[in-house]
């Protein structure tokens, strides 16, 4: 009862942790990859799925930590967390200063995209169809000047056939607000993981703890004789 009462909390508190840090990764994860790779900053990107799948290493070693009842594991826990921190500080600041110009680029990037295309060249397409909008203000930028004719990807599964399927929104106001949000989650949850890894830490240095300490108990227990 000794053990289980020194070590249960901790343990529960610290699997409780980690699962709450991969459940707000994969908003950070999925929106973080989204902005970047809107603007065409592949770095950027790159940057965000590397820091979203260390964040998701660490909560996954400490759900194991969690479920051992491991010190050992649980010092290679806090470590690759310092790390995760460390990543998660050094991306946080370059995102918060770049937010507003990755924006601003976003809306250069869809008017040059807008008169670069073409009947042959589709090159608002990877806009329309990843923000399900049409346009710079909406069809009628298409019905206009060509003739009624819309590009399939301004419509729902690329059937235009049928007018519920047609995206009526501009991307110069959808995917602008879209991606304003996309860009807003991934500001806010990682301020969320980064709380919750400092959470993380705490949790796993008492268990570890409390862990060590009941080993030690147990081993200076005097042996019963029957």
């Amino acid at each position: 009862m000794e053990k289980s009462f020194a070590i249960t909390p901790w343990k529960y508190a610290l699997f409780t942790t980690c699962i709450l840090i991969a459940l707000c990764n994969i908003f950070f994860f999925s929106c973080g990859v989204v902005t970047w790779g809107s603007t065409s900053s592949s770095h950027g990107g790159y940057a965000a799925a590397l820091v979203g799948a260390a964040v998701f290493a660490a909560s996954f070693l400490g759900v194991y930590v969690a479920l051992k009842e491991s010190y050992k594991y649980s010092i290679y826990y806090l470590i690759s967390t310092v790390v995760v921190i460390v990543l998660l500080a050094v991306y946080f600041a370059i995102f918060s200063t770049m937010r507003s110009q990755l924006l601003s680029h976003f809306d250069d990037r869809i008017k040059l995209l807008f008169e670069q295309r073409s009947h042959q060249n589709d090159t608002m397409q990877p806009i329309h169809s990843l923000f399900r909008c049409c346009g710079l203000n909406g069809p009628q930028d298409y019905l206009a000047k060509e003739q009624g004719g819309l590009p399939a990807s301004c419509c729902y599964a690329f059937d235009c056939t049928v007018g519920s399927h047609i995206f009526e929104e501009g991307c110069a106001t959808k995917a602008t607000r879209n991606l304003q949000m996309q860009s807003e989650i991934n500001y806010y949850a990682c301020i969320v993981i980064f709380a919750l890894e400092f959470m993380g830490v705490l949790t796993a240095f008492l268990m570890g703890k409390a862990r060590k300490l009941t080993k030690i108990k147990d081993d200076e227990a005097p042996i019963s004789e029957d």
